[in-house]
């Protein structure tokens, strides 16, 4: 048996083989992108597991699937591998920052990464800008932003529909198509809402992902609240507003009724962390992004910058 192979998980994998019809390569993602969740850092920005164990193992579990349905692919009987090697491989392009001031205390907070600029003025003068969620489907936007917020779905690859396609051969005379099964899809599509998001924790790691050089620490979770939904109320009196932190699916492991509109997001983004206030306007209506000034937030927050 592999290294890090759980009985129970190879036992599991057997039963069901949900990735068998997953194209090569994009197993491979799935790979790197479960791997690519499986560090975090510590106060200090050194490279450290997962803070979440339960996150650790949720991504063990399904690094060995992965690994599992390759070696079947390939005839393998056994393979090894090093947790701490993939994590190393993970972080191999992160460098712990360098700040003028370094991070002291709890990483417990809201921290919002971003541009130095971006950041001054969110904490010189509560200056933050809330965007519709459509807004992130964007190519320009890098690899830890970028995503379809509107919509999701979940794979069934053992459940198919049953159907005949009927078609003409080359005599003009009626004949059944052969048809080839493929996954199935069970999609939830969401009205588009508006969104300000951040990290629930400080996670130096973010830094090197969001290409930041700067972020808003604020420690008082509670009293940001209030200011934020005020001035959000101001400018948006119809919408009603939702917040909490994301959760991070598995298309292949987890059910279209377990999607929670607004606040699921794929399990690629892990490390993010994410919290999230959200407002949902009356259908009908057009979304463009727009500033709310919270004023100066340094009796609830910090600014930490590169040095």
């Amino acid at each position: 048996m592999a290294v890090g192979f759980r009985d129970e998980w190879r036992v599991e994998y057997g039963q069901s083989r949900y990735l068998h019809q997953l194209p090569d390569a994009a197993l491979q993602n799935r790979l790197d992108a479960m791997i690519g969740n499986l560090w975090s850092t510590d106060a200090a920005g050194n490279v450290t597991p997962p803070r979440s164990s339960d996150h650790r193992h949720s991504l063990l579990r399904l690094i060995v699937h992965t690994m599992l349905e390759q070696m079947e692919r390939a005839r393998m009987s056994v393979r090894e591998f090093s947790e701490h090697e993939l994590r190393e491989t993970a972080s191999a392009s992160y460098t712990p920052p360098r700040l003028r001031t370094p991070f002291t205390g709890s990483p417990s907070c809201f921290a919002k990464f971003g541009k130095r600029a971006h950041i001054r003025d969110a904490f010189e003068k509560g200056t933050l800008r809330i965007a519709p969620a459509a807004a992130y489907n964007d190519p320009s936007l890098n690899a830890a932003q970028a995503d379809n917020e509107l919509e999701h779905y979940s794979v069934t690859p053992n459940e198919h529909l049953k159907c005949r396609i009927l078609g003409l051969d080359a005599a003009g005379r009626e004949i059944e198509v052969p048809a080839q099964l493929e996954e199935l899809l069970r999609g939830m599509l969401v009205r588009n809402f508006y969104v300000w998001c951040c990290s629930l924790g400080y996670d130096a790691r973010l830094f090197h992902d969001f290409e930041a050089d700067a972020v808003l620490v604020v420690r008082d979770k509670e009293a940001f609240r209030a200011r934020l939904v005020a001035a959000v109320q101001k400018q948006l009196p119809a919408a009603e507003r939702f917040e909490r932190h994301l959760l991070y699916y598995d298309p292949y492991t987890t059910r279209r009724e377990q999607l929670t509109p607004m606040f699921s997001k794929n399990i690629r983004y892990l490390y993010q962390n994410e919290y999230r206030f959200a407002w949902m306007m009356p259908e009908g209506s057009t979304l463009a992004s727009f500033f709310v000034e919270l004023g100066p937030l340094d009796d609830i927050a910090e600014c930490l910058e590169f040095a």
